[in-house]
């Protein structure tokens, strides 16, 4: 069984090695040359760099078409892009990745996906020599590793947009009373401000300047971030729009309202720390020493693999996710 686990283990990390080669060799590719030569100019048409020592984010797809053009992977990205169109999945997963700034595209994050699967079922085969529980384990951790990555980088790329959201508003403001129009106050924060919120307004300059009303754009910064503050924004600026009004005191407004708000949410969060914490470690402690049973230890789980031990692990594992969600819903605190 030793030679097949490992034939099949190789075969699980093939994905991720030519993911890999093709992230580390495409730095020599023409096109990717001239892509990096242009990426110093916001959006390729504001005709003006970036501030001296700025740092800019890489949108979400650019290189993903880089990815899957290799002539090793590009059949399996092809497959995956035929997959995930008959299962419709490529709208709703692009969200996600445009929300987390990953830059790939639905069918090569699912390849990346089904192969950390693989690949984390066969190593904990290997470590347990063969037992069963250990692999389906595996599978189950590798497949949620890259999910539950993706969540945590959304969840501090929206933290991180809503805590220099009071800024950015306040720059907006000091624009326009210089004179400035909204696009021509938005290319300013695009070229002063900060990641993420200089790509995100960068896009929305791209789309303004493609055709698309300027409030629009910002409303789907709002939706890609999933921020209602910065919806809320978007919606006292429509508002100014049709009635009329100084646009710039209202920034100011909202940046000062929002700034409030933004102390408040920290001030719930070290309060809410200490519950927050002991939630995380009630709800993995048992799951963490299970998994730690199934790999040094699987006879002692054995009990467990008769019908009244699944049963048993039925319950245990509702209980538990009951008790996690009750903690969770006590500690969250909206503000």
């Amino acid at each position: 069984m030793l030679p097949a686990a490992l034939v099949a283990f190789f075969a699980g990390l093939t994905p991720l090695v030519l993911v890999a080669l093709g992230v580390l060799t495409r730095r020599t590719r023409p096109d990717e040359r001239l892509r990096r030569r242009l990426a110093g100019y916001p959006a390729g048409a504001t005709g003006t760099p970036p501030a001296a020592g700025g740092r800019r984010e890489v949108p979400a797809g650019s290189a993903g078409r880089v990815l899957g053009a290799g002539p090793v992977t590009r059949p399996a990205v092809e497959l995956a892009e035929r997959i995930v169109a008959r299962r419709a999945l490529d709208t709703v997963m692009a969200g996600h990745l445009e929300s987390a700034a990953v830059p790939l595209r639905t069918a090569e994050w699912m390849l990346l996906h089904v192969a950390c699967g693989v690949a984390g079922g066969l190593v904990l085969l290997l470590l347990s020599r063969g037992a069963l529980p250990a692999t389906v384990l595996g599978l189950v951790g590798g497949l949620s590793g890259p999910w539950a990555f993706l969540v945590v980088r959304r969840g501090r790329r929206q933290a991180a947009f809503l805590a220099r959201l009071p800024d950015t508003l306040q720059l907006l403001a000091s624009s326009l009373k210089a004179g400035y129009s909204l696009p021509q106050a938005i290319d300013t924060v695009v070229r002063q401000g900060e990641p993420p919120v200089a790509a995100e307004f960068q896009r929305a300059l791209v789309e303004n300047r493609l055709g698309i009303p300027v409030e629009d754009a910002l409303e789907r910064v709002g939706t890609r971030l999933r921020s209602d503050d910065f919806s809320w924004v978007v919606m006292a600026i429509r508002i100014q729009h049709d009635v009329g009004g100084n646009l710039a005191e209202l920034l100011t407004t909202v940046a000062e309202t929002l700034r409030e708000r933004e102390r408040l949410r920290r001030q719930v969060r070290v309060l809410s720390a200490e519950g927050r914490l002991s939630g995380v470690i009630l709800g993995m402690l048992p799951v963490g020493f299970a998994a730690y049973l199934v790999v040094a230890e699987p006879g002692y789980l054995r009990p467990m693999t008769t019908p009244p031990g699944m049963l048993l692990l039925a319950l245990a594992g509702v209980l538990l996710a009951v008790g996690t969600l009750w903690v969770a819903r006590t500690v969250r605190v909206e503000v």
